[in-house]
């Protein structure tokens, strides 16, 4: 997912994957080759309704991860380290083999821009890339993807303000996480029109030198965004206080 720091890519130090719970005995992370799979074939859904989730019976069972198949992995990090500037992006590591394998373990079909292959522990706080802490999570709804990237940013925020233990967030994230948005946001936002209105998920930019556009997190143009220099911003006031000079791709 998408760093809450800076865009300055730095290579965290050698780590060691351990369950979520602080009883587990850490095991090291396997690194293994990226091969470049085949380009999956888009298909539609053959599920018109999606079943709901039983604790949340208006949001899909898709926007939460099954907990046998995705628990939570976390890295035997530091608060101090994950709150380097570029950890997040120097930490990622998901190989195309991998994200084909998550979606074939949850037997979702890859279709263009419909989801994205998450880190149920979100990376600004120390998760790891292992398939169990991976899931495909719908970009559509308003508990969709860009939503919790919003909720990433503010635990790690907390985190590194000292606010929250890290420990605490992760296991927020890993055992709900729409009731740590709740808790820590506020109600989940709802898509609305206008130039400077709210968007769902907030806003990204580019902090490339040459960049000028600020888009909503519906419009897929992001997407085309080098993650090198992608931020991400929870209001459109952030994203012009940052960025002053920018302007709206298109109204959200």
């Amino acid at each position: 997912m998408l760093a809450a720091c800076s865009s300055t890519s730095v290579t965290p130090p050698r780590l060691v994957a351990q369950t979520s719970s602080p009883a587990t005995r850490p095991t090291p992370i396997a690194h293994t080759s990226h091969p470049k799979p085949p380009k999956p074939t888009a298909s539609k859904s053959s599920s018109p309704k999606p079943p709901r989730h039983t604790t949340y019976p208006n949001i899909p069972a898709a926007d939460f991860p099954r907990p046998a198949l995705t628990p939570g992995v976390a890295l035997a990090v530091t608060r101090a380290q994950i709150c380097i500037s570029g950890y997040a992006s120097g930490a990622r590591d998901v190989s195309d083999a991998e994200k084909g394998a998550v979606y074939a373990r949850y037997d979702v079909t890859w279709v263009p821009y419909a989801h994205e292959v998450d880190h149920l522990i979100s990376l600004e706080l120390g998760g790891s890339n292992v398939i169990r802490n991976l899931w495909p999570e719908p970009y559509a709804g308003a508990w969709g993807a860009r939503t919790k990237d919003v909720l990433e940013n503010r635990l790690h925020e907390l985190v590194c303000e000292g606010r929250l233990a890290l420990a605490s967030a992760q296991r927020q994230e890993a055992q709900d996480w729409v009731a740590a948005y709740r808790r820590y946001v506020g109600s989940a936002p709802s898509p609305s029109s206008g130039s400077a209105g709210p968007s769902s998920g907030g806003f990204y930019a580019s902090s490339y030198p040459t960049a000028s556009t600020i888009y909503c997190a519906d419009d897929s143009a992001w997407h085309e965004l080098s993650p090198t220099y992608l931020v991400h911003f929870a209001t459109f006031t952030q994203a012009k206080a940052r960025f002053p000079d920018y302007h709206l791709h298109q109204p959200c």
